[in-house]
């Protein structure tokens, strides 16, 4: 291992860890140093009285430690300032997805570090550091005990034709695993829908006949609504089916296929299965082919030595793992499909095409939908606010969830509400709201609507009955004829009540009546 500076924090974490336990190994592999350095370091710590024992304060460990820092540093060198940038330069070379080589690399960081050294130096600092060798990537198998995980996955693995559907369709394999035996669950299926996800996982349980501690899985949407490395969330039918058995779900990080590696090597395998038995059983259907795929698990799969342990899955399976499962329910778990739903403004929502009331409280909120069976349940959070059963049309409500006008007009019986209202302000209010809704009681409901609202401010006046008399005698039916109507005749009342002064000239030039009479004018 190359020279590295070591700095005050460097020995106090040293320190730390010895304290909390760690090994020179551990801490020298944690630290990035050579475990000489390391043992050398502990051994100075304990002779100055700073081992596990010790309990000092952190600035008096620090007075001591300080003590301990070499002095004398690596003699300066043509390279010294390519040594801050070693990390940079391995992320450029070994990046993943655009790796550069280390001339690209040092052209980009000599351009944004504003580097004065040759191109010839950082070759030698390059073959010192061991820079043109690319990193390996070592992978470490990690044995669990029996019964606690199964590794869940899909992969597609072809087309295959549907006779339900007159068409040839995508085909996907479910593939699941025992981390422990390695025995091997393979199902393939058209959908990876919420309720195909959770009725695999539910087959896999009864073939294995129990279930394991923790189910791991990729972030599939079937099983996990939003990943997240901390707080992921999942997909409730899921859930719901983990509680049921008793399981946990523990999604694996995000771009991270190592995370579930024994299951991710069965994926091939799965889809060089199924290109196999389309071969030996051309006119065999998807039920045909998963039972096939089942029997060549447990007897083909299984009864093979497997490469790692050196064991048969279905040996170390039936004598270890088999009795460390979860035992199985007795009835198998109802599959719910849950949707998160908007109430509309009308108090509706939707779900699969049909529409269903929430009371008026719950406009513009978000609430959950679980279907199961031909029942439908409606939840706000966790608390069951509706349930209905399936209509066969397209529209189920509760009549309590509305007033009493929208109730009338849901029934189809909105004009006769209407008049029921205007009943409320006689026999003349009632026969005006009649001949208003004749020609088309839904057509006019509208104006029979806003004539009740002016009936409503003028009822009770001296002259409502007679304005309402006239009004249909000249067949009044818009609102605001109407409430003129209203106006002028409480205008004209309220002169007549006041009185009008007449002049003596006004007054000669009025005649009685009997005047025009005799003159034989028509009035």
């Amino acid at each position: 291992m190359r020279y590295k500076l070591m700095r005050e924090e460097d020995i106090y974490e040293i320190l730390r860890r010895w304290r909390a336990g760690q090994g020179i190994s551990r801490i020298a592999k944690t630290q990035n140093r050579d475990r000489k350095t390391v043992r050398c370091y502990i051994e100075k710590l304990e002779e100055g009285g700073l081992g596990k024992a010790a309990a000092s304060e952190r600035e008096a460990l620090y007075a001591l430690i300080s003590q301990m820092v070499p002095q004398n540093g690596r003699p300066s060198s043509a390279y010294r300032e390519l040594e801050g940038l070693e990390e940079e330069f391995r992320e450029l070379i070994n990046d993943r997805r655009e790796p550069v080589r280390p001339k690209t690399a040092f052209e980009i960081l000599k351009q944004k570090r504003g580097l004065s050294c040759s191109y010839s130096t950082f070759k030698r600092f390059a073959r010192a550091t061991g820079l043109y060798k690319k990193r390996k990537e070592t992978c470490i198998r990690i044995e669990l005990p029996p019964g606690l995980e199964t590794q869940i996955d899909y992969g597609k693995v072809g087309l295959l034709e549907d006779r339900g559907a007159g068409r040839r369709r995508v085909v996907s394999a479910f593939v699941g695993g025992l981390s422990h035996s390695r025995l091997p669950f393979i199902q393939y299926v058209y959908k990876q829908d919420q309720g195909s996800f959770v009725g695999s996982i539910i087959d896999m349980f009864e073939f294995y006949g129990g279930a394991t501690e923790i189910l791991s899985m990729d972030n599939l949407k079937s099983g996990v609504v939003s990943p997240d490395l901390y707080d992921p969330k999942l997909n409730r039918t899921c859930a719901e089916m983990a509680d049921y058995y008793g399981v946990f779900i523990d999604p694996c990080r995000v771009g991270t296929p190592r995370d579930n590696a024994k299951v991710e090597r069965r994926i091939p395998m799965a889809r060089e299965l199924f290109r196999k038995l389309k071969k030996l059983h051309p006119t065999a259907d998807i039920i045909e082919l998963n039972r096939r795929a089942l029997e060549w698990c447990r007897e083909e799969y299984g009864r093979r030595a497997h490469g790692t342990t050196g064991l048969a899955p279905l040996l170390v399976f039936e004598s270890i793992e088999k009795g460390a499962l979860k035992q199985l329910p007795e009835e198998r778990f109802e599959i719910a499909q849950w949707k998160r739903v908007i109430v509309h403004p009308d108090q509706y929502i939707q779900f699969e095409k049909k529409t269903y009331s929430v009371p008026a409280q719950y406009r513009g909120e978000e609430l959950w939908v679980r279907k199961s069976g031909n029942m439908i349940c409606i939840f706000q959070n966790h608390q069951l606010i509706r349930e209905y059963v399936i209509p066969r049309g397209h529209r189920a409500y509760e009549p309590g969830d509305f007033p009493e006008v929208v109730r009338e007009m849901i029934n189809g019986g909105y004009p006769k509400y209407l008049l029921k209202q205007a009943e409320r302000f006689g026999r003349e209010a009632y026969e005006l709201i009649k001949q208003v809704l004749t020609p088309g009681a839904y057509l006019n409901a509208r104006r029979a609507q806003g004539i009740l609202r002016v009936m409503e401010h003028f009822r009770g006046k001296e002259y409502f009955s007679s304005v309402c008399e006239k009004a249909k005698r000249y067949r009044v039916n818009i609102p605001k004829v109407f409430q003129k109507m209203m106006e002028d005749e409480e205008h004209r009342m309220e002169l007549h009540r006041k009185g009008v002064e007449v002049s003596e000239t006004g007054k000669q030039m009025t005649r009685d009546i009997h005047y025009y009479l005799g003159k034989g004018v028509s009035v």
